[in-house]
């Protein structure tokens, strides 16, 4: 009798497991055997890969607050043989553009850094709309100023004659918040994200030191 017991729950504890083995690797919809998926937020473009960020919800929000909270981060490159898709046709890979909702299946192996590494086998695209397009720059902190009634910084842009005027940006709120935590002494360079500004020569939503 307690070896037929032994026997059920044997059994069923084998059932339940099995079972949830078939759900996390086979129940995706068009899910290719030895596949994995993420899903996240193309947060950047560059070099061949983009960076896929899940549980984003604001792709101009700084690289550190993202990366302090411990967002899970993939670094994928895309390469002409990786499948892109939207509406279930095939487009190209430069379709796929900073803001979009990705589904990304991969070969399952992921290099252990933060952001992960991997190669996409393929992106689905899940929400096409787009970000506004991103600029990246850097030069040297000259300070904080009131341009028309307006908070800004001023930077002396790299690789730009001295001769030449310095830019003055506007930051947004999560990006003053990075800065205040920087303390920046003047001269110390810096590299930034911005987008177009019609109030400033850019809006900075990203910024850091940048460390030789």
């Amino acid at each position: 009798m307690r070896k037929l017991l032994y026997l059920m729950i044997v059994t069923t504890i084998l059932v339940v497991f099995l079972g949830s083995g078939c759900a996390v690797n086979g129940d995706e919809p068009n899910q290719e055997p030895g596949q994995a998926l993420i899903s996240g937020t193309v947060y950047k473009i560059e070099d061949g890969r983009i960076l896929v960020v899940s549980g984003l919800e604001d792709v101009n929000i700084p690289w550190s607050v993202w990366f302090e909270q411990g967002y899970r981060a993939v670094s994928f490159a895309v390469e002409e043989d990786t499948l892109v898709e939207l509406d279930g046709e095939q487009v190209d890979t430069s379709f796929i553009a900073r803001g979009h909702k990705v589904d990304v299946y991969h070969e399952g192996f992921l290099a252990e850094s933060y952001p992960e590494q991997g190669k996409a086998l393929r992106v689905v695209i899940i929400d096409p709309e787009a970000a506004e397009e991103e600029y990246t720059d850097s030069g040297r902190f000259i300070g904080v100023m009131v341009n028309e009634s307006v908070e800004v910084i001023e930077v002396k842009i790299s690789g730009v004659p001295d001769e030449m005027p310095s830019r003055l940006y506007r930051l947004t709120d999560q990006a003053w918040e990075v800065f205040n935590t920087l303390e920046l002494e003047p001269e110390e360079v810096i590299i930034f994200r911005y987008l177009e500004d019609d109030q400033s020569d850019g809006l900075i939503f990203d910024i850091s030191r940048l460390l030789n």
